[in-house]
Parts: C-alpha cells; structure tokens; sequence
C-alpha cells in the first residue's frame, strides 16, 4: 500500500467527520442518526492493513472526540480497535467486496458503540440500544455508496 493511498483515506474520514458535522441531523430518520465518520472508516480500513487501520479509528476517534469534547478516550480506543479489527480483516479474511463492506460496517458500528457504552454507561440503556442499532443498520445501507466512492478515490482497481 502506498503513502498517497493511506493519505486520501484519511482524507476521506476527515471529510466524512466534516460532513457528520454539517448535515448529522438532516440525514437523521425516525430521530437515527448516521455516523458518516465510522461508516467511512469501516469502509476505508477495508483497503489497508491493521496498523494503517488503527491510525485511521484513532483519527476518527480524535474527530469525533474533539467535537463531543466528552469521553474522549472512549471515542479514541473504540475507534482505533474498530480500524485495526477491519484492517486485520482485509489482511486475513478478505479483499474489497461490496456486500461484505456493508456487513462489516454494520457490525463494526454495533460492535463501537457496544464497546463505547461500556467505557462510557448512558443514563437510558434501552434507548440508546435502540438508537445504535437503527444507527447500525442506517450506518450499513450508506455503507453502499460509500464503499463505492472510498474505493475510487483509493484508486483500487
């Protein structure tokens, strides 16, 4: 993998936080958000090993941390593991593939939140279950396009 390669998938995880940012809540359906930065980073470690990976979740985390200004941890270790497990994936497991980059952003965003809520317990358990799973399976269906434009601007062939 190269340098460039590795430079505009961090691009496009900075982007994807800029846009979460901006448009979060106009994206929102049934009051479930989507997180563009995770959904970006799942696709994106797709095309990188588990060391590329881990650098890309802790950009993520450092993103998502900065603008919650809370948990900050939280978000920087969820993050950094769920690039690392998908980097590890690509490695082991599989190359690109447009189903699997849905499924493997679906359970990475269950799997984030999972792992967020236990460094960081929310006061109302059930909803925010209810809310990472819409958010997970939300997350998956924008996995589609974003795998699409991701893979492009990677410049896979």
């Amino acid at each position: 993998m190269t340098r460039a390669r590795s430079a505009r998938l961090a691009a496009a995880v900075v982007i994807a936080f800029i846009l979460q940012a901006a448009l979060g809540g106009d994206l929102a359906v049934a009051g479930i958000r989507p997180n563009l930065a995770l959904t970006t980073l799942s696709v994106a470690c797709i095309f990188v090993g588990p060391v590329t990976g881990a650098l890309l979740g802790f950009l993520c985390g450092l993103l998502e941390a900065s603008f919650a200004a809370l948990f900050v941890g939280s978000y920087l270790v969820t993050r950094s593991v769920a690039g690392w497990a998908v980097g590890a994936l690509e490695e082991r497991v599989f190359r690109d593939n447009l189903v699997f980059a849905a499924i493997t952003t679906f359970l990475v965003s269950l799997l984030a939140e999972v792992a967020f809520f236990l460094f960081a317990p929310q006061p109302d358990a059930r909803a925010f279950a209810l809310a990472t799973v819409g958010a997970a399976a939300y997350n998956g269906m924008l996995a589609v396009p974003v795998y699409l434009l991701v893979r492009r601007s990677a410049g896979v062939r």
